[in-house]
């Protein structure tokens, strides 16, 4: 079941949340809307479910499997949809609340007790609590909670499945095992999913493309790799993780940046232009003689061991401030002093003038 959105606007007041947003989410997929608070993925999300109307216009579309929805009802889309606080019936057991919106469709397409108890049990095995429906929300823990409101929205046989933040209220380590769990889920049933994060680490873990917001619109849409290695506008750069940003200038076609020149791409921008130079931590690396490569020189200023890597801050000859990360086992081999002067080699990096990247 694919869905698409065309020349979607939504206006809030003075507020506006969508901007002419497009969209096309294939069947079976499983996209992430990433972005910070207020690029508009949670109202595009529930502009797909009916739960918010567009702005009118005379292209406007709301499509599921190629038909226009826009005027159907939420009830009438056939779409699963998870809250983020999960939205449970705290007076129901999780049976109950799995089995409710079975029980609330209307007489003829609603099946009978012993339908509902089977599809129920089924769901309780498929998000393995086939021994906990007897219990209470108040009973679960929060990652326990997210599964049951997934199973609810499954209940109905939804065409398509919308799960807005449905990690965020959940502490980090119950977020990636409920996010390995999910995926799994989603390879086994296969339904095409849409769900809403600003955790960039979730939407690059899970999604099979992500779609970037920004101010109401839609920055990039590529895999994880594409949106991550080839960003295509310095929001999603510096949105994306840690950047180092350097200033320069074009010359001939090439990025000048201190030591470092980069070719561009098609060598027509005006020489003299400014530009910027955005390199993430770990495509930066320590040396203490140069390897034949352009280097810059720079003094250790802090070391901190953090998680899978040590990060080393540094101050250039210019006194400009970098970061730099390193694996461990290249720290121990390297083993920069607070002080040290060292010599920083570049290894990968992303140039930007005001409309153009390479």
């Amino acid at each position: 079941m694919s869905i698409e959105v065309r020349n979607i606007s939504k206006t809030f007041g003075r507020f506006k949340a969508l901007r002419d947003v497009s969209l096309r989410v294939e069947s079976g997929e499983l996209v992430a809307l990433l972005g910070p608070s207020g690029s508009g993925k949670t109202t595009l999300l529930r502009i797909i479910a009916g739960l918010d109307t567009p702005d009118p216009g005379p292209q406007v579309q709301v499509r599921l499997n190629d038909e226009d929805v826009a005027a159907h009802n939420a009830r009438n889309r056939r779409v699963g949809f998870v809250f983020q606080h999960y939205a449970l019936f705290r007076h129901m057991t999780v049976f109950d609340n799995i089995a409710f919106g079975l029980r609330a469709l209307p007489r003829g397409p609603r099946p009978d007790r012993k339908t509902i108890h089977r599809k129920v049990t089924q769901l309780l095995q498929l998000i393995q609590l086939e021994n906990l429906g007897n219990r209470y929300p108040s009973q679960l823990s929060g990652g326990q909670r997210q599964r049951v409101a997934l199973a609810r929205a499954l209940a109905i046989e939804p065409r398509v499945l919308l799960l807005d933040e449905p990690f965020g209220s959940l502490d980090a380590q119950v977020r990636k095992d409920l996010r390995k769990w999910l995926r799994r889920l989603h390879e086994e049933i296969q339904i095409t999913s849409v769900f809403v994060t600003h955790d960039q680490e979730e939407a690059l873990e899970l999604a099979n493309r992500v779609v970037v917001m920004n101010e109401g619109h839609i920055e990039q849409i590529g895999s994880p790799d594409e949106v991550f290695h080839q960003p295509a506008t310095e929001f999603v750069m510096k949105f994306l993780g840690n950047v180092n940003l350097f200033h320069g200038r074009i010359e001939d076609g090439r990025g000048i940046f201190g030591p470092w020149e980069i070719q561009t791409e098609t060598g027509t921008e005006k020489d003299s232009a400014p530009a910027r130079l955005f390199v993430r931590p770990h495509d930066l690396d320590i040396l203490r003689e140069s390897d034949g490569t352009p280097v810059a020189r720079a003094t250790v200023q802090r070391v901190q061991s953090a998680g899978p890597c040590v990060k080393v801050e540094l101050k250039l000859a210019s006194g400009e401030t970098l970061l730099v990360e390193l694996s461990h086992e290249r720290y121990r081999l390297m083993h920069p002093e607070i002080g040290e002067n060292v010599l920083i080699s570049l290894r990968n990096a992303r140039v930007f003038t005001e409309d153009y990247h390479i």
